[in-house]
């Protein structure tokens, strides 16, 4: 036993690397093959990380390299780990439907303030 120990604490550093890179390696194959998105298509780089769209924001061309994923994907592109873009009004209706998909409380409470508003005239 006392060799097993020597062994973990003269190899921390490697060892700990090691789970690092086995958990990112983990989470990157989530994401590619297991995630509720990845039928979606798109670039297999951008199922991992949103630091390659970083990059395209940072030289003011997002928008065109979007565009671009528009032509080569389709209407609905998947652009970040839990970031899908879209041009198509029937797909934006779809997601942005109430009945649809299910909303987070926050966005039933920005309706409700936005229909509270309606009722008493204020963008009438």
């Amino acid at each position: 036993m006392p060799l097993l120990l020597d062994f973990i604490l003269d190899h921390t550093l490697a060892i700990t690397g090691t789970f690092v890179a086995l958990y990112f390696v983990l989470c990157a194959l989530y994401q590619l093959c297991f995630s509720p998105l990845c039928d979606i298509p798109g670039p297999w780089y951008a199922a991992i990380s949103d630091f390659w769209l970083t990059t395209h924001v940072l030289r003011l061309q997002q928008c065109r390299t979007v565009d671009s994923l528009f032509a080569k994907y389709g209407p609905v592109v998947r652009v970040g780990p839990n970031k899908v873009v879209f041009n198509d009004l029937t797909t934006t209706r779809n997601v942005y439907s109430i009945l649809k998909f299910d909303k987070s409380t926050y966005y039933k409470s920005l309706l409700t303030f936005v229909f509270f508003l309606l009722s008493i005239g204020i963008f009438s």
